[in-house]
This record gives structure tokens, sequence and C-alpha cells, in this order.
């Protein structure tokens, strides 16, 4: 392998002798690009690399398609592939095919040429010989201008897998470009807003997906969408350590809540891959396809499944343009369509099977950032109560009806923001919060008739926050008869407080203090993740990262630094490294 400083410094022989095998017998396309340098990370290499092709004329771009070797072909059989080719197409079963599928692919390679000039072309990373088969089939139908696109997305994941394998670079400055590129997938071209099986969240899978095959790990997309990726290790049967977090988002998001705990631990997979290492168990990385809850206002959908508590209820669940949750997964995963249950139960893990579940994840807060802390180690994380209110007063002119005659909605909803920031500022560990106040219809010279808000309580310790929660139930219903309005509460979520394993704080602080020679910070999170879910399977534990802007997140301000990604995956690492014996 290459550093990427080494490649950025390179005389121009180095540098195209090192990219030769990128693109099949297609040097033309590294000599595009290297101008370019330097490149901040191997991703931006491959972005310029692509974009060369792209903008290639028509000639030049069937002329690196014609360049490619059929799968399974004649230049197989004789041995004329190039290495990488050869590789390829071994590690996907086509030099092992049986007799039907060699004569499969051999008709249907001659159908595909005949059909569009140019042979075909499939990033078979990940493939079998029947999954090929059926690709080829589909892709027949295409038409030729649709299939030349097709075969050149296809050189470019080609490409990608390639070069994972060629560059080496440091995990910060990987995990800032991969979340850029996943935030390119969104349904708003303003800002970043993925939510659960839409356009946007299934094209971000199947680019995690990519990154999972390129740091050769063994992956799979499941029937509830989250994708899964396997490193095995050295010992068959022992149990497996789960990592992972989700990778849909809020509306309007930052880059780095939840996916940063999918492309770190994908970088530290690879990495370790390429140097040789078998830890003594297999590591299981999971993108958990739903958590924020965002389009069916049902959170946890992707480790529900795994942790054997999705309720078959949430299939009948709408989102805001009243399609349910059974016909978006019947759409997405057509071939479990009319038992998307059964094979959604199917998905629950053995936790028999199962070591443990780590999570890494920003802290969403300021704290690491007010101690000049790049990580932390999470010590619980706290139960959350959520209630959506409705208030109904009676509306009335503005000018006319007496202030001591007024049922005024708006009024009782802002002395319920007022209750539950003096309840919840009274406790140390206890949150509330009103994220969401309306007046329905409401006018500027109009006396508001109904108002709705939601009430969000959190605390580590779930005996505090049903006090806090009692007493306010106590003290809304006083504001009620006061006010002479009507007010019904509805409790939308209730979810425990999850302590994190002291085995696995005591773990994480020692790979702390060996990475970095500091004593980790231990703080809890106010925040739910998808490790509360995973608790009813398995113990838990959490790496916080250091975030930036005051600890802003769930915002397009949501930052955090190279540096101290390179530190988590550090961190991580050595966890890894040491898990065996420390639990």
């Amino acid at each position: 392998m290459m550093t990427l400083v080494q490649l950025n410094a390179a005389s121009q022989t180095q540098f195209l002798t090192a990219l030769g095998s990128i693109f099949e017998h297609s040097p033309w396309v590294a000599e595009r690009v290297i101008a370019l340098r330097p490149f901040g990370a191997a991703l931006h290499l491959h972005r310029a690399m692509c974009d060369a092709v792209m903008s290639a004329d028509e000639a030049l771009q069937l002329a690196l398609i014609r360049a490619h070797p059929q799968l399974a072909g004649k230049a197989a059989i004789r041995g004329d592939l190039t290495t990488a080719s050869a590789s390829e197409q071994s590690g996907a079963g086509l030099a092992a095919c049986s007799v039907q599928q060699y004569q499969d692919l051999h008709a249907l390679n001659g159908d595909y040429e005949a059909r569009f000039g140019f042979p075909f072309v499939l990033a078979v990373k990940g493939h079998t010989p029947d999954s090929v088969i059926a690709v080829m089939r589909a892709r027949l139908a295409n038409s030729p201008d649709v299939e030349r696109r097709m075969a050149l997305h296809e050189i470019c994941r080609i490409a990608r897998f390639r070069l994972a394998d060629l560059v080496e670079e440091p995990a910060g400055g990987a995990v800032m470009a991969m979340a850029q590129d996943l935030a390119q997938f969104s349904e708003s071209p303003t800002g970043l807003t993925c939510s659960y099986l839409t356009a946007a969240h299934q094209h971000t899978a199947a680019r995690i997906r990519d990154y999972m095959l390129a740091a050769g790990l063994t992956t799979r997309i499941d029937a509830v969408g989250n994708v899964i990726g396997v490193l095995p290790g050295a010992t068959p049967g022992a149990r497996r350590l789960l990592t992972g977090s989700h990778y849909d988002t809020v509306s309007n998001a930052g880059l780095y809540d939840g996916r940063l705990g999918i492309l770190l631990p994908i970088i530290v997979a690879g990495s370790l891959r390429r140097a040789g290492v078998k830890l003594p168990y297999d590591l299981t990385i999971i993108a958990f396809a739903e958590e924020e809850g965002v389009r069916f206002k049902s959170t946890f959908l992707g480790s529900r499944a795994l942790a054997g508590r999705f309720d078959p209820g949430l299939l009948e669940l709408k989102d805001g343009d009243g399609v349910t949750m059974r016909e978006v997964l019947s759409a997405a995963f057509p071939d479990n369509a009319g038992s998307e249950m059964t094979a959604i139960g199917a998905l629950a893990l053995d936790p028999a099977a199962v070591a443990a579940f780590v999570e890494i994840h920003i802290e969403q807060g300021p704290v690491l950032l007010d101690a000049g802390l790049s990580v932390g180690v999470v010590t619980s994380i706290a139960g959350s109560l959520r209630s959506l209110l409705d208030i109904e007063g009676l509306s009335g002119h503005a000018g006319t009806v007496p202030m001591g005659l007024r049922r005024d909605a708006a009024a009782a909803a802002a002395e319920i923001v007022l209750a539950v920031e003096r309840r919840c500022s009274a406790v140390p560990g206890l949150v509330g919060t009103v994220g969401k106040l309306d007046v329905p219809g409401g006018a500027i010279n109009v006396i508001p008739g109904r108002c709705e808000l939601s009430i969000d309580i959190r605390s580590g310790s779930d005996a505090l926050r049903d006090a806090a929660d009692a007493d306010l139930d106590r003290e809304i219903t006083a504001i009620g008869a006061r006010r002479g309005v009507k007010i019904s509460r509805r409790r939308v979520l209730e979810v425990p407080s999850v302590p994190c394993s002291p085995k696995l704080q005591d773990a994480f602080s020692e790979s702390v203090r060996r990475v970095t020679g500091q004593t980790a910070l231990r703080l809890p999170s106010g925040a739910g993740h998808d490790a509360m879910m995973m608790a009813n399977l398995t113990q838990v534990g959490m790496l916080f990262v250091r975030c930036g802007n005051g600890g802003i997140s769930h915002h397009p301000s949501e930052i955090m630094s190279a540096a101290d990604a390179t530190t988590a995956a550090a961190v991580f690492e050595d966890f890894l490294l040491h898990f065996k014996a420390a639990v």
C-alpha cells in the first residue's frame, strides 16, 4: 500500500504507476487527475477520477468499457485477466461455476455484447454466480445509453474497491470525507434529510454497503433496511461483538449524528483486515436503518428488529402522505411482500451468540468540548417520556373579550412551558423540553382557542424522571382548571434509562488511557441511542466523541474534527484488540 501523503508527493511516473491498476488498461484516467493534487482524502481522489471518466467523450468511455473482460469468459479461462480482475472474479465464485452457470454466463455474455457492442461490466464484490446472472439478465432490458451509463457507474464502483486496498490514509480524514459523501443523498436540495426508506435513504444504504465491501466485510441488507457487515474472526463459534449506529437523520441534519458510529468502525475493520489482524471473535458492524422516528413517528425501528422488540402494529403506521410502513417495506423489499412481519421476526438475534454491543457517537453536547477532551466514556443513557398535549379553550375577538373572561389556550400552554422549565431545572441530571408549540389556525387578532405542544422529560434515573412527570401532570391539571381550558395528554414514548456495562466502561477507559495517556472522563448521555434497544439483547457500552460549535447537534452546524475522529479510531481499535480479555 501507499499512503495518501506519499501519493500526493509522488513523481508523475510514480503516481501513474501506483494507480495503473485502478481503471482497467486505462492510464489516461490517472493522467487527467494528477494536476489536481494534493487530495485531502482517498475518496476525493476517487471522485476526481470518476469525474474524469464521466466527462470523457463517448469514444473514450466506450474504450474504457471494452477494456474490461467478460465475466467467466474466454480471457478468464485462458488466464489472461489482470491480477485485480482475476482476484475479483475468483472472490465472487466465478472461477468455480457449475456447468450450468458457465453455460448461462456464456450465453448471456454473447447476447449482451450483441445488443450493446461492449462487455457486461459489474462490480462483482459481494456477488455470487447466480446473482451475477440475475443482474445480467435484468440489464439486458436497458437501452444502450442507459446501459453505457450503468457500465461506467460499475467501473467507478470497481475503482472504489481497488483504491481501498491501495491507498492508506488517517482514519479521521476518511471519516470526514465519507460523511460528506453520504450527505449527497438527501430528500432536500438545501440540507441533509434522510428519512426511512425514501430514495435518499436507500441510496445511502447502498453506499454504506459499498464502504463495507471496500473494507473487505461480508455484507447484507436485511428485511428492515439495516446494512450489516461482518469481519470474520479467528475463532469459529465465538460470541460476536456488535457495533454500529443509525444512518437515518432528522430534517435538516448534521453530518455525523449516527453515521460516525458506522463509518469509523468500517475504517478500523478495513485497517485490521489489510494488516492481517484476526480478532478472536466476529466483529459485526450494523448500520441501523431507522432511529430518529421522522417518517413514521416511531423510533429505533432497525435496532428493535435485531433485539426482537419489533411490534407488528408498527407496520400499520402511516407517513405524512398516508402510506403505511407495510406498503413502504413491500416496495423496498418485494421478496418479502405479504410476509413482512415474518421476515422481520426472523432478524432477532440470539443473545447467547452475542458478547456485547458498543456504539461510537458524537456527544451532542458541550461536556467534552469544555473539558478539552477528544473522547469520553458513557456511563448511562437517559430514559425519556414524551407526551403530546392538546389544549382546548375558546376563540374570541382580541379586542372585545376582557382579560379575566378569556379561556386562552396559548396562555395555558405558556404557563405549562414555564412549569416544565421550573420543575426540571430543580434537580441535577433532569431535563425537560417543550420542542413543539403550535396554535392551529391562529391569527394576530384572535384569542387562541386551541394549542398543541409536546413535552420531553429525560434523566439517567427513571425515578427522578417519573417523579417530575407526576408533578407536572398535577400542575397541568391545575392550570387547566384555573384557566377554564380542557387539556388532553397523550403519552407517545416511554423508554427506560439504560446503564452502560461497568466492564465495558472500564475497557473503554483503559483504551483511552493507553491511546491518549489521559484518564477517561465518564459522563451520561442525555440523548437516546440504538444502544438502548440493544440493551434488551446484551450488555452495552458507548464511546462519545467531541463535537464543536458548543456541542450543537441535529443541525447543519453540527461539526467534529478529523483529529478527534482519528483519536476515536485508535481508541476503538485498541478496545477491539483487548476486548476478549476485558470482558
